[in-house]
């Protein structure tokens, strides 16, 4: 089980949570209710996290059980239905973890965990997550990144969820570029992943064209940003390459240089 010390409060926007770049890198379907979970757990292991290094010359020796309050998620308790209808599909969704064995790269496939839940006015859950998934998840061998806690939660989309944690990715760098088929294949995944466990009628429309969501994810970060609330937002431009290939050229505004 996770320690009782409590997580350190650091200078920024709310609590900063140090995050596996192996998170970022990791392809996963979650949708906007289910990546709030993910979060949490992120937020739940940082002991393991910030000694992971330790933890690697032991090795993670039996699974973690904890449990998560609804409401430290940021979901109001009108919204509690609706959740537990997303949370009761998580454990069927897998995550491609980034790994290394014998120095090369492959992609390990797991289910993040088993969630429990009470029927009902629950206001809470348990998730039990195996051990080999943790270390995988706590490693730091791809690097690591901060992000605030309080900024992932105000996002109000999977779109912009998924942006700001590339943002978060991007920081120390202060820009980054990248293939906007790259980005599309990203913010995709949920979608493609999803359509294996819902049904039919609840199924997402087409994913909206990538200037769309550009454009509504920056609004939303920079208000964010304005309000005090925020960390981190962006300029972007797009260029072709010549070759056909459109390409995204994020520059970083963060709350440290305004």
């Amino acid at each position: 089980m996770p320690s009782k010390r409590e997580p350190k409060k650091e200078q920024g926007r709310g609590e900063l949570l140090i995050v596996p770049m192996t998170v970022i890198m990791m392809r996963q379907g979650y949708d906007y209710w289910q990546n709030k979970v993910l979060m949490a757990i992120i937020d739940k292991l940082q002991p393991y996290i910030r000694e992971s290094n330790q933890i690697d010359l032991f090795g993670i020796q039996e699974d973690i059980l904890f449990s998560i309050r609804y409401k430290d998620m940021g979901i109001r308790r009108a919204d509690y239905a609706k959740f537990r209808s997303r949370l009761s599909t998580l454990s069927l969704i897998p995550v491609a973890i980034p790994s290394q064995l014998n120095n090369e790269s492959y992609k390990r496939y797991h289910r993040l965990g088993t969630v429990f839940f009470e029927e009902g006015d629950s206001k809470e859950f348990m998730i039990q997550l195996d051990k080999d998934v943790v270390h995988h998840i706590i490693s730091k061998e791809y690097g690591y990144c901060r992000l605030s806690k309080s900024t992932f939660l105000a996002c109000k989309t999977r779109y912009s969820q998924q942006i700001y944690l590339m943002l978060a990715s991007w920081r120390e760098e202060g820009q980054h570029s990248l293939p906007i088929s790259e980005l599309e294949k990203q913010l995709s995944a949920a979608q493609n992943q999803r359509q294996l466990c819902i049904p039919q009628r609840e199924k997402e429309v087409e994913l909206k064209d990538i200037p769309a969501i550009l454009s509504a994810t920056k609004k939303e970060l920079d208000d964010l940003l304005a309000s005090g609330s925020g960390d981190l937002s962006f300029n972007y431009t797009i260029e072709g390459d010549g070759a056909g290939e459109s390409i995204l050229h994020i520059d970083i505004i963060s709350s440290d240089t305004l």
